[in-house]
């Protein structure tokens, strides 16, 4: 249709305006924009800018809602082990009286409900960093043409934040870092939590500064330049690039500040006993 528009004014232009000599002129002129309409094609993806180039981007066989069931289907089977998991912990001895009654001697290894969601936390941070955010930065090279299911899963993410199908240098490096140090140390934070270790407090302040410091960067290393990367619509911005991410700076958060509450108690009363034994 535009092709045909711009071939009628075309020739009403060529033919009926002008003198000979402008007509030769702007016929010159107009050629050129005809061979830029030719040659000229819509992008051959659904990323943002439209005018990044994948050359070797394969559209995904899934459909969004087939890639989200899985996902958060797969996350709600992490979620529901690791409740049973630690629920099951015989660690936590909350000393009652009388522990030959079986009602107290149930509830004698009850773990808090607080202690139930960390750890679920950290094994949820330990999948997710080391087999989904791995398995990115192994593969990322081939992510465009990447059709397996963390494939079309980042695929789908990416709608939000393009940079993960060009090989972005801070995403890759950002993702290495995340996959081979959070995530293993994530698994560690949970084995910790659930064997009612103190040093869980160490690792869940030293992970949580690190998943902080990562999403902040990775934030504003695109709004700084104004969001480029991710599509317009609503649900992709801000479903998936702001409100997905930011469990991992509000949950983190949480996390320091109860280390920090439980480390700096755990030394006032060191100090105190060591104060008592001086007198």
């Amino acid at each position: 249709m535009v092709e045909s528009l711009y071939t009628r004014f075309k020739s009403v232009l060529l033919g009926e305006i002008v003198s000979d000599d402008v007509r030769d002129e702007i016929a010159g002129n107009l050629g050129e924009v005809e061979n830029d309409i030719g040659s000229s094609t819509l992008p051959s993806h659904p990323y943002y800018p439209t005018n990044l180039e994948l050359p070797n981007y394969t559209e995904p066989t899934f459909s969004m809602t087939t890639i989200l069931a899985v996902f958060l289907s797969v996350l709600s089977l992490i979620i529901c082990s690791s409740l049973i998991i630690i629920s099951r912990s015989k660690n936590y001895n909350n000393n009652i009286v009388h522990p030959q009654n079986q009602a107290n001697l149930n509830s004698k290894y009850k773990v808090s409900t607080a202690n139930k969601i960390i750890f679920t936390w950290f094994v949820i941070c330990g999948f997710i960093h080391t087999f989904f955010e791995g398995y990115f930065a192994a593969f990322y090279q081939t992510m465009q043409q990447d059709n397996g299911l963390f494939g079309q899963m980042w695929k789908e993410y990416a709608l939000s934040d393009s940079r993960y199908l060009t090989a972005d240098a801070f995403v890759v490096n950002m993702e290495r870092i995340t996959s081979t140090l959070w995530g293993p140390l994530s698994f560690t934070t949970a084995l910790a939590i659930y064997q009612n270790w103190p040093s869980r407090y160490v690792l869940q302040f030293v992970i949580s500064m690190g998943q902080i410091y990562g999403c902040i960067l990775y934030y504003w290393t695109t709004i700084f330049e104004g969001s480029p990367h991710s599509r317009p619509e609503p649900y992709y911005y801000w479903g998936y690039f702001v409100f997905a991410n930011a469990f991992w700076t509000v949950i983190p958060s949480a996390l320091i500040f109860d280390s920090w509450v439980r480390l700096t108690s755990a030394v006032r009363e060191d100090l105190k006993r060591k104060s008592k034994k001086v007198d």
